[in-house]
């Protein structure tokens, strides 16, 4: 797969507006860590389960950290007790909220709104399909497409691929929720997912929705100056659906699907996945990878609020004050009552840094820093979910926990297989249908599968995500 490798960090702004050194900004974030690792503070943690600090040590040498001498996380994971993961995001925040561009928000705020509503669109409609590998020579690339459509609740162009499942059947559909960036291409589209030449004859329709950063894929109560409208809950259950079930006349044909949906999420995303699907009976099955599922504890909130923070969003338009309704009712762990007779596949690692990630990522300990501790966390809220569904009747459910790892791509991407393996089990099989085509758009190209371009990918091969990035 291509790999991106984390750039540049912008230094981050105080509220009064002057800027702080980075390394003043890590420094501070890393004491916390150190300094709140002590065993009193430990003890007054609301995640009491936590890993003894042995086995989540990284093995990194000590060294400098943006100039700042003698800080290690192996160093700041072993003083004395479990890291109390809620003051060190909290200190992560203080050292610059919004502006503190971690790895997981290597691009910083946007300059521009991300998107802002288009009083003109008054439907949902399908406004184009596109060939997502226009260049490509490979016959199964013409199954994989861009839709533009338009989004009445959000009043805004969607940008949403679309991964048809191999001719001859009607299929299920499953969502594909990406992490902070909601990057474009998605995550699916490079080595995450179609990049797996299993995953791609899989009898399944993936559909991966874009243009959705630090919304934790929900609908918000106000628009966003920096983020702008979010509705994504009202867009997936109720909005998109339709479309995928008309297609564009002329263009491209509706999907072949059998009326099964799931839904997998990474990070940002596996936290919306599971929470849709508690919520909403269209979804069967589910899969989430390295999420944190609670919204209203003192580690879900803090998490919660940075992944908005990342892009420069206000959690505030997001679900209001913290602890407003909307807040409780994302918090699956406090309620998953809804998951019962569902297939449920969820996965984490410890955030302890193992060989692959020293080999990728190296000495950039700032990479290695937020991976260990946004993966810590997900790895504790992982196992307060598993807990919580010990009580809920008729759960198919399936654990990963792996023993090494950070919050970060090379994780996310082993899930991918499993976790959409473990959704299908619990839908309706794809039924034959007597078809020899998709109905795509790359199979209406006389000849051709399009001309380059378009899309900005190349084919299938095409990265899986910012490997810089923690996709949070």
């Amino acid at each position: 797969m291509n790999t991106r490798t984390f750039s540049g960090l912008r230094a981050p702004r105080n509220r009064g507006g002057r800027h702080r050194s980075y390394p003043v900004a890590v420094a501070a974030a890393v004491a916390a860590l150190a300094v709140t690792g002590a065993p009193a503070v430990s003890a007054q943690s609301s995640w009491a389960g936590s890993l003894d600090p042995e086995s989540v040590a990284p093995s990194v040498a000590p060294g400098s950290l943006f100039g700042v001498p003698s800080l290690s996380l192996a160093a700041a994971t072993q003083v004395g007790a479990p890291i109390p993961l809620t003051a060190v995001l909290g200190s992560l925040g203080m050292v610059g909220s919004s502006d503190f561009a971690r790895p997981g928000s290597s691009n910083g705020p946007p300059a521009e709104p991300i998107a802002r509503r288009d009083r003109d669109i008054t439907a949902t409609t399908v406004r184009s399909i596109e060939p997502l590998f226009p260049g490509s020579t490979d016959a199964v690339d013409s199954r994989a497409e861009v839709w533009t459509v338009t989004s009445e609740s959000m009043q805004r162009e969607v940008r949403v691929e679309v991964y048809r499942a191999p001719a001859g059947v009607d299929a299920p559909n499953m969502y594909f929720l990406d992490g902070v960036g909601s990057e474009t291409p998605s995550g699916w589209s490079g080595g995450m997912g179609w990049g797996d030449p299993q995953l791609r004859q899989r009898a399944v329709n993936v559909v991966a929705p874009t243009g959705a950063p630090s919304s934790m894929w929900s609908d918000w109560v106000e628009d966003d100056p920096v983020l702008g409208p979010n509705m994504w809950e009202t867009f997936l259950v109720e909005e998109l659906p339709g479309l995928l079930s008309a297609g564009l006349e002329g263009t491209a044909e509706p999907l072949a699907h059998n009326d099964d949906w799931g839904v997998l999420g990474v990070s940002m995303g596996a936290a919306s996945a599971v929470h849709l699907a508690n919520t909403n009976d269209m979804f069967g099955g589910v899969a989430g990878v390295s999420g944190a599922y609670s919204t209203t504890d003192a580690l879900g909130y803090q998490y919660a609020r940075l992944t908005v923070a990342a892009r420069g969003g206000d959690a505030t338009n997001m679900w209001g004050p913290r602890g407003a309704e909307p807040w409780r009712e994302h918090d699956t762990i406090a309620d998953p009552t809804g998951l019962a007779g569902k297939s449920v596949y969820l996965s984490a690692a410890t955030g302890r840094v193992g060989s692959s990630e020293l080999g990728r990522f190296g000495s950039n300990e700032m990479i290695l820093l937020d991976g260990h501790v946004l993966e810590k966390g997900s790895f504790e809220s992982t196992r307060a979910l598993e807990s919580a569904l010990a009580s809920v009747p008729d759960v198919h459910l399936q654990m990963n926990y792996m023993p090494t790892g950070i919050h970060n791509w090379p994780v996310f991407v082993t899930e991918m297989r499993p976790g959409t393996d473990h959704i299908l089990s619990g839908l309706a099989p794809a039924t034959p249908n007597g078809r020899t085509t998709t109905g795509a758009v790359g199979e209406r190209a006389s000849g051709s599968l399009g001309s380059a371009g378009s899309s900005g990918s190349a084919g299938s091969g095409g990265g899986s995500g910012s490997l810089g990035s923690s996709g949070r």
